[in-house]
């Protein structure tokens, strides 16, 4: 009798000790914290009108489908946007003549925008700035922008002869150049279009002038800063 109850003691603490040994071994977790992500951007090209004249220059926004709203945006004019028929309708009761051309400008760069209605006005087009262009305008690459080291220049002009010269610059030195024809002459204003290779990334800038008729002498000059990616 008394080695059962032995026995039976021995068993008992036995049983005992194994659950105390299975509470303690219980795992454990931490929380996991997930970084927050950046904001995705993309570039646009918006024309404001600057001394003057209309100017392009690349800016980045928040990524979105409204691109026309984030381009006004980008000029300081929040106004809703909506665009039918190839016109674009703007949200604003009036609009100055600088704040006009800068809309019309930068909304009709997109392929479904042929028309701006704007501030009380209907049915503006680029010809109806016209006023705010300089006598040559480089729009594509904008101020500001990234481009790669095959530059595609485009812009529209209105020079004698229809003539301009396109240089790249770099570390102050002229490293690519070309003599390009518009398509029209002034007091016409004609399109024009060229690629410059850039040698090595870095800062540079795209620079377009009509040559003097008497020396070659750079005229109506415009620059356009940019960064060459590798």
């Amino acid at each position: 009798m008394i080695q059962r109850l032995a026995l039976l003691l021995v068993l008992t603490g036995g049983l005992a000790a194994c659950g105390s040994s299975s509470h303690q071994a219980a795992p454990t977790t931490s929380p996991t914290t997930t970084a927050p992500s950046a904001p995705q951007t993309m570039t646009l090209t918006v024309f404001e009108v600057t001394d003057g004249t209309l100017h392009a220059r690349a800016v980045q926004v928040p990524k979105t489908v409204a691109v026309a709203r984030a381009a006004l945006q980008a000029l300081g004019l929040d106004a809703p946007v909506t665009i039918a028929d190839g016109t674009a309708t703007v949200g604003l009761d009036s609009a100055t003549p600088e704040q006009t051309a800068e809309i019309v400008y930068t909304l009709t760069q997109f392929p479904t925008v042929h028309r701006v209605d704007v501030g009380g006005r209907t049915g503006l087009t680029r010809a109806d700035v016209a006023s705010f262009l300089p006598l040559i305008m480089i729009e594509s690459p904008a101020a500001n922008a990234q481009v790669s080291k095959n530059i595609s220049v485009s812009g529209t002009a209105s020079v004698f002869e229809a003539t301009l010269v396109v240089e790249l610059r770099q570390g102050g030195q002229v490293v690519a150049k070309r003599t390009v024809t518009a398509t029209n002459g002034a007091p016409e204003r004609g399109t024009f279009s060229t690629t410059l290779e850039a040698p090595e990334a870095g800062a540079a800038t795209v620079a377009a002038y009509a040559p003097s008729a008497a020396d070659g002498s750079p005229q109506h000059e415009q620059d356009v800063p940019v960064t060459v990616t590798p």
